[in-house]
């Protein structure tokens, strides 16, 4: 791929942060900035440009929707918040209507760009895009449970004394409630996880698992509760996600795609552990699970494909 050129749509917290964690990610990318309200997206701009002075990347500009002509990435964190008394439904119909007006507005400027949806409920926008554009399904990735999967390693860290990256363990499914974890695939320094609880004679029973997804559902609010917004993690995970299509890198991320069928349910935009390069997000192989985690992997599919359904058109 040549230089880059990465159009990021929605110009607050998660927009910024992901601004500057893509050009630390790939220092030759061109990154634009959109927001419905133009000064914000040239605060943004500013604002990265006077960080980025001391480590030499120079290339922010806030822009309009014709500065998306040709772009190779576009990421997608507009949208509303939940407000209160609004349901998980509501803010699926209002970000719905939100991603496809900007889908309307970018897509004959770059038929090719490879979207990157980040606003929630991420999957099901994914999922509207997708269809939307009827596009291949590799090119529209929701960025899924990655931050799921990178907070469950933070914790396993330190729990296990390990280093993160040390870790191989895999948040899939819904980006939300219904989330599974993985625990029969998990490895720690290249072992199966029992075997290095055995010969570490650290403990992960039932009850310290449980624990464990409960904190990885739970971490958005205590991080809401003290400084009020998540943008940091979400923000990380979009640069990494965009660094993997930029250098064609074939990493493995869980990200979430329209998948043809999850486990009997057709047409559902899930995360599991893709491959991630320059042709967008696909699946390698479909991971060994335990039956236990087959049935919660299926209600996960099953919730997200009827939120989808209801918000798409003639559904």
């Amino acid at each position: 791929m040549r230089q880059p050129k990465i159009v990021l749509i929605g110009g607050g917290l998660v927009g910024g942060s992901a601004a500057l964690f893509t050009a630390m990610a790939i220092p030759s990318a061109e990154i634009i900035i959109i927001d419905v309200a133009r000064v914000r997206a040239e605060g943004q701009a500013l604002d990265l440009a006077h960080a980025a002075a001391f480590w030499g990347h120079n290339r922010f500009y806030p822009g309009e929707y014709e500065d998306a002509r040709d772009a190779d990435i576009i990421v997608i964190t507009a949208g509303a918040g939940v407000k209160p008394g609004q349901t998980r439904l509501d803010l699926a119909r209002t970000n719905a209507e939100i991603a496809a007006e900007i889908v309307d507005r970018t897509a004959p400027l770059a038929p090719d760009a490879i979207y990157v949806i980040a606003t929630n409920p991420c999957d099901v926008l994914a999922g509207v895009v997708q269809h939307h554009l009827r596009c291949p399904r590799e090119r529209v990735i929701s960025t899924g449970t990655s931050l799921d999967t990178g907070r469950l390693r933070s914790l396993l860290s330190e729990r296990l004394g390990v280093v993160a990256t040390g870790i191989h363990a895999y948040v899939i499914g819904e980006h939300g409630e219904s989330a599974v974890i993985a625990w029969s695939g998990a490895t720690v320094s290249g072992m199966p996880l029992e075997t290095f609880l055995t010969r570490s004679g650290k403990e992960l029973g039932p009850a310290s698992r449980d624990l464990m997804l409960r904190s990885v559902h739970e971490a958005a609010k205590l991080i809401k509760e003290g400084k009020g917004a998540t943008h940091y993690g979400i923000g990380s995970a979009i640069g990494r996600i965009c660094q993997a299509i930029a250098h064609n890198a074939d990493l493995i991320l869980t990200v979430a795609i329209v998948h043809a069928e999850v486990e009997g349910i057709p047409e559902v935009c899930l995360s599991l552990p893709m491959v991630v390069n320059g042709a967008g997000a696909r699946l390698l192989a479909y991971p060994d699970l335990a039956p236990s985690e087959h049935e919660a992997l299926q209600r996960s599919a099953r919730i997200v494909k009827e939120a989808t359904d209801s918000v798409l058109p003639g559904r």
